[in-house]
């Protein structure tokens, strides 16, 4: 199983406070989420990283997502947000059936103890990545269009 990244719409007046104790409670039946691959996310996340938000862990307003923790985005973030995903979905109509995109870079060790690195590469389904966009677009309008915060819990 591939590692997620799942976004909640919840209400403006949600206690940041019980974040933990609501994801344990709700994570699996919630209707109003969206779960985005790790592959997905890590390849968009240098256009992520202009997102208005707020990290609860620090109490502090700053900009993009936290990849290992929580993040709250409010309405002038959902609307950034639905700018630059509609845009990447016009880029992945233009995507063959099944592409591969960027992955990490890893270190490959050899018999003989010499290594180097190499960049992996992530293969994803054109109609998969629209998916998930999508699903995350539509959270994000209904966000900015009833003043509602998406919480995002990182891997």
């Amino acid at each position: 199983m591939s590692l997620t990244h799942e976004f909640f719409l919840l209400s403006g007046n949600f206690d940041l406070n019980d974040r933990y104790e609501w994801y344990r409670a709700n994570r699996y039946t919630w209707i109003e989420k969206s779960v985005v691959s790790d592959e997905i996310i890590q390849y968009i996340m240098d256009f992520l990283n202009w997102l208005p938000s707020y990290n609860p862990e620090t109490k502090e307003s700053h900009k993009g997502l936290n990849y290992y923790g929580v993040t709250v985005i409010n309405k002038p973030g959902a609307e950034k947000l639905i700018r630059i995903l509609v845009k990447w979905l016009k880029l992945i109509e233009e995507a063959p059936d099944t592409f591969s995109i960027r992955g990490e870079n890893v270190w490959k060790e050899e018999k003989n103890e010499d290594g180097y690195w190499a960049q992996t590469r992530n293969w994803l389904k054109r109609e998969t990545m629209q998916s998930e966009l999508e699903a995350l677009i539509n959270l994000a309008v209904k966000a900015s269009d009833n003043n509602q915060l998406i919480v995002h819990f990182g891997i």
